[in-house]
């Protein structure tokens, strides 16, 4: 039987491979939460498309100007009124987003700036909640709103629906009324949300349109689209697009979410920031385990020396180093993913950030480990073959 000979000297000394563990575990708890708060930055921002169904608001028409969601530039409504009449856009739903303008205040409170969601009927009837679309039917039959439990707690909110009814709260100087809670967390740039139609929305918000029409100008639409026989959606979309093509840009929602993904990531110094931090976790956790690997091999350069004297070869000492170094990848990230995993869970729960934790995000931190303990393996193992086992005896 052979034997295991990359375990048995891992584990030749348990005090020696739990430091060892404990160190590669530090550089997977670093890249897991450079990772997290990386992916908590796009997946944060993309959360208002979970509230809809996106199989029934299957397409996304909005400004050209717009270049993220968070920007509000918007576009005449008149124009939606012209592709509703196609035979294909079975429905047509409008969200007005406001950020700039709206400060919410609990009497007692400062006043702070806060996002504000507003839904025409069409556009409540795509989210993707039952429970949630009576809540909002309710809200708006008593002239009221939803808050979103995740926000922030320096807004003093109350936890529950029947506390929230109680508390005394304006937004923008005029009374506004709560009758319970949602489910949307905070991201980057909005610490809490209100939930209201449309009907509400127009009250606190008057001077959003020249008109004084507040729905007038639209910061999203969804539509509910589905093509005639022998047409795809692409083609439908294209020919919305000429409806406007200067004025609006049409995806479809997944695609839109995607797009905001994608300048999150990409578009901004905070994706960068976060990725170079990965980046810098894998290479503090390289460093360790070279230092860990080459203390190894030069303890035991004799025992290496006498097997290479006895004729093994290089081909079994990289198998060994190999071995070696999978071994230590597992050991390392198994608790420093035990540990991450809580850490997520702590962060989401007081933060409102959304930090998941996904079977392939969970892939790519284990093969930046094995990549690392291989790499890290292989620069240490180089000592051993420019040595002259005659030398050493």
């Amino acid at each position: 039987m052979r034997t295991p000979l990359a375990w048995k000297n891992l584990t030749a000394s348990w005090g020696k491979c739990l430091l060892a563990a404990t160190g590669v575990g530090f550089a997977v708890v670093l890249m897991f939460m450079q990772t997290g708060f990386r992916n908590a930055l796009i997946d944060s921002n993309v959360q208002l498309f979970s509230l809809f169904d996106l199989s029934q608001a299957n397409v996304a028409v909005f400004s050209r100007a717009r270049y993220n969601l968070a920007s509000e530039l918007r576009y005449p409504r008149d124009t939606l009124d012209v592709l509703a009449a196609m035979p294909e856009v079975k429905q047509v739903g409008t969200v007005s987003i406001e950020r700039g303008t709206a400060t919410v205040q609990v009497r007692g409170l400062q006043a702070r700036p806060i996002r504000v969601l507003a839904l025409d009927k069409a556009a409540q009837e795509f989210l993707a909640e039952p429970a949630l679309r009576e809540q909002l039917l309710e809200a708006d039959r008593q002239g009221a709103c939803l808050i979103a439990q995740d926000s922030k707690p320096f807004y003093g909110f109350a936890d529950t629906a029947e506390k929230v009814r109680l508390q005394p709260i304006e937004l923008n100087g005029r009374a506004l009324k709560a009758t319970g809670l949602f489910r949307l967390g905070t991201d980057f740039g909005n610490d809490g949300t209100l939930l209201m139609s449309q009907r509400q929305h127009s009250q606190y918000f008057p001077w959003r349109s020249p008109t004084g029409r507040p729905e007038d100008l639209v910061d999203l639409a969804f539509l509910k689209v589905e093509p005639l026989p022998g047409r795809t959606i692409e083609q439908v979309m294209q020919q919305i697009q000429l409806l406007a093509p200067h004025l609006l840009e049409v995806r479809t929602t997944s695609g839109l979410a995607q797009r905001e993904k994608d300048f999150w990531s990409k578009a901004t110094p905070v994706g960068k920031i976060f990725f170079i931090g990965t980046m810098m976790g894998l290479i503090v956790g390289a460093i360790i385990c070279y230092q860990i690997q080459f203390t190894d091999i030069n303890d035991h350069m004799s025992e290496f020396a006498t097997l290479k004297a006895m004729g093994y070869s290089s081909g079994y000492f990289w198998r060994f180093i190999l071995s070696q170094s999978f071994f230590l990848a597992c050991l390392g990230f198994l608790p420093g993913w035990l540990a991450s995993y809580a850490m997520y869970s702590l962060l989401s729960h007081y933060s409102g950030l959304v930090m998941m934790m996904t079977w392939d995000r969970v892939l790519l931190v284990w093969c930046l480990t094995l990549a690392m303990c291989i790499f890290s393996g292989g620069l240490a193992i180089r000592k051993l073959f420019r040595s002259d086992p005659a030398s050493l005896f």
